[in-house]
């Protein structure tokens, strides 16, 4: 979607990135790159006072739960509605994604979780699912409750918001995409927001896991000369995607609006027509990305698809989405395989 907003000014902000043979994020001690103060902004729009530019929403995600001690031998519990990333992410730092089941708008259902929850549950993943909000407050309870995380993966969701606060900053975590089917993009890139006033310390551990060189160069020396080096993993991002970002981020608030007039333009034609459609749990700060169509069956949905196709109207059944419900990939949590096989939690 953000990808159509692209014009000039995306053009002439990485173009004087590129004249400047310098794409690197660090360019010495005090320097403010275009990607320090992309963070920066973030952080102004968002009203938290820790962001992190990655190279992608999972590596956000990934980031963020090695900061805060997620790993093997930890149950995450992740909603049946989501981009396959989601549970990908949890078995990257070793902890194991349990599947429980959405509600009426689309993401996690409370009653649901309190089925799937254990002793070993470190974390539960509220996911933002193409632009609908999930219900924030009974989650954010049973977190509390059980003394568990509450992580936002707000992927989907860029700019929406839960009761007048932007999704990403409500949870322990949020983690933001910006690949070319968000809601702006810079290509590929990610975002990690942590919830404001958390520790000092699980931000720094945020950073380094990041960019594990950045605790030996000059450039944040000092910045960590108060915790001890530990390796993490290379996913910063880069001079060129930050400045298209930059840009995108200005944007932001314009595309929303069009956004969000489109789909109410539509709702009201479907309404009138005798169409229902599922909603999230905050309607005025859903992104409006999408319409969720109610049918009766696959076999109705299919054939709506292919009636509202021939009328040049995009629109796919949700079981023909790659990747973005749990049956499409949940037979890839076994201990048939995994890239580092030993490492399979």
């Amino acid at each position: 979607i953000g990808m159509y907003w692209v014009d000039e000014k995306e053009i002439k902000e990485v173009s004087e990135v590129i004249k400047t043979r310098n794409y690197f994020r660090y360019q010495g001690p005090g320097v403010e790159t275009r990607t320090s103060k992309c963070e920066k902004q973030w952080c102004d729009y968002l009203e938290t006072d820790f962001s992190l530019l990655l190279t992608s929403g999972t590596n956000a995600l990934v980031v963020g739960m090695a900061a805060f001690g997620i790993g093997p031998g930890d149950e995450v519990i992740i909603p049946s509605y989501t981009f396959v990333a989601t549970a990908s992410a949890v078995m990257q730092v070793g902890a194991i994604p349990v599947i429980a089941n959405i509600d009426e708008s689309l993401t996690l259902d409370i009653r649901e979780v309190e089925k799937v929850f254990s002793d070993r549950t470190k974390a539960i993943i509220a996911v933002h699912m193409d632009g609908l909000v999930s219900e924030l407050d009974s989650l954010s309870d049973f977190c509390k409750e059980k003394q568990i995380y509450l992580i936002e993966d707000a992927a989907q969701a860029c700019g929406g918001e839960y009761k007048g606060q932007k999704v990403g900053t409500i949870g322990d975590f949020g983690a933001f995409s910006f690949n070319m089917d968000k809601v702006i993009s810079c290509g590929e890139g990610g975002l990690l927001v942590i919830k404001k006033g958390m520790h000092q310390e699980i931000k720094k551990r945020a950073f380094i896991t990041h960019d594990t060189a950045s605790q030996y160069g000059q450039t944040m020396k000092e910045e960590f000369k108060d915790i001890a080096p530990f390796f993490g993993i290379s996913s910063r991002l880069n001079e060129i995607n930050s400045a298209m970002l930059s840009e995108q981020l200005f944007k932001l608030p314009k595309i929303l609006e069009k956004l969000r007039e489109r789909k109410s333009m539509w709702v009201k034609a479907f309404e009138s027509a005798g169409v229902s459609y599922y909603k999230g749990h905050d309607q005025k700060g859903d992104t409006s990305t999408c319409i969720h169509l109610k049918c009766s069956d696959p076999m109705e949905a299919a054939l709506l698809a292919k009636k509202l196709l021939k009328e040049n109207i995009k629109a796919l059944p949700a079981q023909f989405k790659p990747a973005h419900a749990c049956w499409q990939w949940m037979e890839s949590m076994s201990k048939r395989d995994y890239f580092v096989p030993g490492l399979n939690p």
